[in-house]
């Protein structure tokens, strides 16, 4: 008998490969939808179509894509779009077959961006045409095809019929997915519209491949948008180069905004400059740093650099970076929608033949480390959050530049890294600039650091003053116990505050506590309110004390229902409102099943509301809108955001800061006011795992009478029930 024995074996995949290429391959629903747009463009079509019908929710939701490119024959579905990995488009790359109409060379490559359909729902329609063909239809269950063993027994029945569809002379592919895996919400939609329709490039002209996204109903979910277009308006600083074999040739443009240059006329004006050829370009003189080895320590290159021959090609870029320091924002008409719109979109994106490469320039891809350069070098550097960037290459000569399989960038190789190095070269061009400019921004606005004068007078005598006021109202025998509760946790939080938050800050949160307990208690009794409700108050007062140690020392947290949450501030808030004669309305009543449970700590969550209450009241009477029936403060959940929410929306003047200002210790605009309240609710927030968000009105479901400020107490998706 033989000492071994040969035996040969065929792979046989599972059927359920079908899924883990579509849904677990694929990370998100975003780029799903940019694999079938990819698709359209290969296809040689002028435009898609991405409709989302009913999409919040998910029995009867429907995203349908549809273009107008050469569609697929009976041989073309049954030969390369029924092969997994077929190599039909890598093939045509190789031999630089381009489309007839726009000179296209297939953008996929892989042979599995189809199976992104899965991503996005259980069931698929597909309808194609080629011109003078008949119509095709595949109409696939993918929970039925994965039910069996084998990929090789789960077929798809082909239909081959006259057409119903491309009807005429008409042509292209259709695909029309339900039973949607999620129901969407707003910030879905606004999140993949703002991603797809980033595809192409938001600054190049849209004559050779637009796409078109609409709603069926209707929901308004994409309305008051910011957009490139508006942000480009607001950009102080513009960059544009050109790096070819003959090296770089760039444009700097340096424009204020006119209110600047009209504030400081011989100090501050445009400027340009232009450089052909670059002689001081540092890609073609220093490599690229080796592994984490330090900027400046870059070797010196061996032999000359070819772009071609690194399989990167000519590289173009546009730079448009933006200054948000509080003087040039203060020039600024939409500062708070520049700001989100950047933080959300800013970063550097890259776009090959016009076509973008995911996922750079994601808020979660800081692919260039421009986030961690600027916090070592804050002044000079530039960060994701202040620049709008696109990298243009050439599809043909970046061959070396090798898509990942899940559609999340380059393979990190050589060519790769000479790539990102020959970005940073150029970036730093702009730097360079840029820090003239600023240097003369700075000189011209003589910026002075302002020494913090928080004005906090005693917390004893804040207690002193409501004891005296309980005294005069003959209710110290009810009321008494509570306010020595108030003094009692007042003197043991303060040591260990001071010591965790650094003197002086920890005790002012408490103190903002009191101060606004202490106006709300005094403004009851000297409004003859009911002794049960004082008492209520009272206890309230002495629970937030104790919840803003929360922030230093561990709690006992609780699972709570947002709606008594809300409960327990308006019980202690009406009464300020009835006064000022705005109305608190409890959105909790008409959205109950939009309610969630949370875990963690009452006190502290109930004192973070109750601040978000108070600011609301403050600014609608400061507004002059004194007569107005619209004034109102409105309090409901909403599930718009990454997580549950407690949204609070008012119908004052809203926010003149942004979001990273207002939630600053000290930062006020209230003529006496601490800067305390958003602090503490942003410090509340992060203790919970959670944020403070500060969303748009069309990003959130509130009524429209609250046009003000709108703030989300956002908890992770992950602690609710």
């Amino acid at each position: 008998m033989p000492d071994s024995t040969e035996h040969k074996a065929i792979f046989r995949p599972r059927a359920r490969l079908l899924e883990l290429l579509g849904d677990q391959l694929i990370r998100h629903h975003r780029i799903a939808l940019f694999e079938l747009v990819k698709n359209a463009y290969d296809a040689d079509s002028p435009s898609i179509d991405v409709l989302l019908k009913n999409i919040q929710d998910k029995d009867k939701g429907v995203i349908e894509v549809r273009d107008t490119g050469e569609g697929m024959d009976l041989e073309t579905v049954l030969n390369v779009w029924m092969e997994p990995a077929s190599d039909h488009k890598a093939n045509k790359r190789k031999q630089n077959i381009r489309t007839p109409i726009f000179n296209r060379l297939p953008v996929g490559e892989k042979g599995v961006g189809r199976f992104a359909v899965q991503k996005l729902g259980d069931r698929a329609l597909l309808v194609t045409r080629r011109a003078g063909h008949r119509e095709i239809v595949l109409d696939m269950d993918w929970t039925t095809l994965i039910e069996n063993y084998y990929l090789e027994n789960a077929a798809v029945t082909v239909t081959e019929r006259q057409p119903e569809v491309f009807t005429g002379d008409s042509h292209g592919t259709l695909i029309r997915i339900t039973g949607i895996k999620d129901n969407w919400t707003r910030g879905d939609v606004r999140r993949v519209y703002r991603s797809i329709t980033a595809m192409v490039s938001p600054f190049a002209p849209q004559e050779t491949f637009n796409v078109r996204f609409s709603m069926e109903p209707n929901k308004e979910w994409l309305a008051d948008l910011f957009s490139a277009e508006k942000a480009r308006e607001y950009a102080l600083f513009h960059f544009d180069f050109g790096l070819d074999e003959d090296g770089l040739t760039w444009k700097y443009c340096f424009t204020p905004y006119p209110a600047i240059k009209a504030d400081y006329p011989d100090l501050v004006r445009n400027r340009k400059k232009m450089v052909e050829q670059d002689e001081c370009f540092e890609f073609f003189q220093l490599a690229p740093p080796e592994n984490d080895q330090r900027w400046k320590k870059r070797p010196t290159r061996k032999s000359e650099i070819s772009l071609r021959s690194t399989g990167i090609g000519p590289v173009k870029g546009r730079f448009l970076v933006f200054d948000l320091d509080r003087e040039v924002k203060a020039k600024l008409h939409d500062v708070q929608g520049l700001s989100q719109f950047l933080k959300e979109q800013g970063g550097v994106r890259v776009y090959r033949d016009g076509m973008r490469v995911y996922d750079y320039g994601e808020p979660e891809n800081d692919w260039l480390g421009l986030d961690m350069r600027r916090v070592q070098t804050p002044a000079k550097l530039v960060s994701n959050n202040l620049i709008l960037g696109e990298i243009h290459l050439d599809l043909s000569s970046s061959t070396k530049l090798q898509e990942k399989t899940n559609r999340e960038g380059f393979v990190e190789n050589d060519a790769y890294r000479e790539f990102r190095y020959a970005v940073m070269c150029a970036l730093t061009v702009l730097e360079a600039e840029r820090k003239i400019d600023k240097d003369v921004m700075r000189q011209a606005f003589k910026t002075r650091k302002e020494t913090e004068d928080t004005g906090i007078d005693s917390p004893e005598s804040a207690i002193d003053e409501l004891r005296k006021k309980v005294v005069g109202a003959g209710m110290a025998d009810k009321l008494g116990i509570y306010v020595n509760r108030v003094e009692k946790t007042y003197k043991e939080a303060r040591e260990v505050l001071m010591s965790a938050v650094g003197a002086g800050l920890g005790l002012s949160l408490v103190f903002h506590e009191i101060e606004r307990g202490v106006r709300g208690l005094v403004y009851a009794l000297e409004t003859g309110q009911s002794v049960s409700k004082v008492m209520e108050m009272a206890r309230q007062l002495a629970e937030m004390l104790e919840g803003a140690a929360f922030l230093v020392r561990k709690s006992e947290r609780e699972t709570l229902r947002a709606s008594d949450l809300f409960r327990y501030v308006a019980f202690s808030n009406r009464p300020r409102c009835e006064y000022h004669k705005i109305r608190l309305l409890n959105g909790f009543e008409n959205l109950s099943d939009k309610n969630f449970s949370v875990n963690g700590s009452r006190r502290m969550l109930t004192a973070t509301l109750t601040n978000l209450v108070d600011n609301s009241i403050h600014w609608i009477n400061v507004s002059g809108k004194k007569g107005d029936e619209q004034r109102c403060i409105w309090v409901g959940p909403s599930h718009d955001l990454e997580g549950p929410a407690i949204v609070v929306a008012d119908s004052g003047p809203g926010f003149q800061d942004p979001p990273e200002e207002v939630v600053k210790p000290f930062f006020t605009r209230r003529l006496e006011g601490m800067g305390l309240g958003l602090y503490y609710a942003d410090m509340a927030m992060k203790a919970h795992n959670g944020r403070l968000a500060f969303p748009e009105h069309a990003d959130v479901d509130i009524p429209r009478a609250c046009s003000g400020a709108s703030v989300a107490m956002v908890f992770s998706a992950e602690g609710k029930k």
